[in-house]
């Protein structure tokens, strides 16, 4: 998504061209984030916490990080609206909705990277080693 608003901002992608191809990206990636979260947090985290209780502090990081995202996606929900409203009706601003929805992709990544690389450390080996608690 970064790729497609930094095309549009080096003018190398017009404006309709950013909102039909990063509307159904965005749209895909929050639906997945979302399911994905859900799932880690009422299914993937109990279970953590019963097969190797010395780790819950690492799963209260992730799961603090989860509400921090949950923001972060909302935010990025908004914007995306924003953004689509203001090209669907030719909005003379929706440059500016763009430039919204570019700048909050950018503060969102880092939180995001840091937490895939933190299930990557806590997550991935727990479920490889326990492989069974997860049915």
């Amino acid at each position: 998504m970064q790729t497609l608003t930094g095309a549009w901002r080096a003018g190398q992608l017009d404006l309709p061209d950013l909102h039909h191809r990063l509307i159904p990206t965005l749209q895909s990636f929050l639906g997945h984030l979302d399911g994905h979260h859900n799932v880690e947090s009422h299914h993937y985290f109990p279970v953590m916490r019963q097969v190797e209780p010395r780790i819950g502090a690492g799963i209260d990081l992730l799961d603090r990080d989860h509400h921090a995202i949950h923001e972060q996606l909302e935010t990025l929900f908004q914007q995306g609206l924003a953004l689509h409203q203001a090209v669907a009706g030719k909005a003379p601003d929706a440059s500016d909705a763009a430039s919204r929805l570019s700048d909050v992709l950018e503060r969102a990544a880092p939180l995001l990277s840091r937490h895939l690389e933190d299930e990557e450390d806590i997550v991935i080996p727990l479920i490889v080693r326990h492989a069974e608690a997860f049915g």
